[in-house]
């Protein structure tokens, strides 16, 4: 379990310590829609029983670690970074920098029997689906921040 723990301090230690360019209510939000998504998608591939952390329809502690010890973390780090005002070219590199970079930190849990794949899920599926699980992500931060200025108009 060192890795899972170690994993979730490095994390969250980057996210603390690194300079915010965004509204908090924006990552707010965004973890929040995230971990919402997360559990919206899980709950649907729960039933084919597709993958999960350590066992099947368990809430447990070290799910729970790895639910709010890592993915809030990733999710300000992910829409921090973000080159907003970058052109097209670079929001592609980042989008697929970071799935590469998801890919394989999931399959590293798997390996360290984290996670687990069932009914013919593969590790690589995951990794084409984070390209546009982060465009979703984006455009909920889009959607926050337009939000924002509407009521700021008023």
């Amino acid at each position: 379990m060192w890795y899972l723990y170690f994993s979730v301090l490095v994390f969250n230690s980057v996210a603390l310590l690194t300079k915010k360019k965004l509204e908090p209510i924006v990552y707010y939000a965004s973890i929040f829609w995230g971990l919402f998504f997360a559990e919206f998608t899980d709950r649907w591939t729960d039933k084919w029983d597709f993958y999960g952390f350590f066992e099947p329809y368990v809430i447990d502690w070290p799910s729970t670690v790895i639910i709010l010890g890592i993915y809030p973390a990733a999710t300000v780090l992910l829409i921090n970074w973000y080159p907003y005002k970058g052109t097209s070219i670079a929001k592609i590199r980042y989008v697929l920098a970071w799935s590469i970079f998801s890919s394989a930190f999931e399959y590293s849990f798997y390996l360290a029997g984290y996670e687990y794949f069932h009914g013919g899920w593969e590790w690589w599926y995951s990794a084409i689906s984070y390209p546009f699980l982060y465009e979703i992500l984006f455009l909920q931060v889009w959607f926050v921040r337009r939000l924002i200025k509407k009521g700021e108009s008023k």
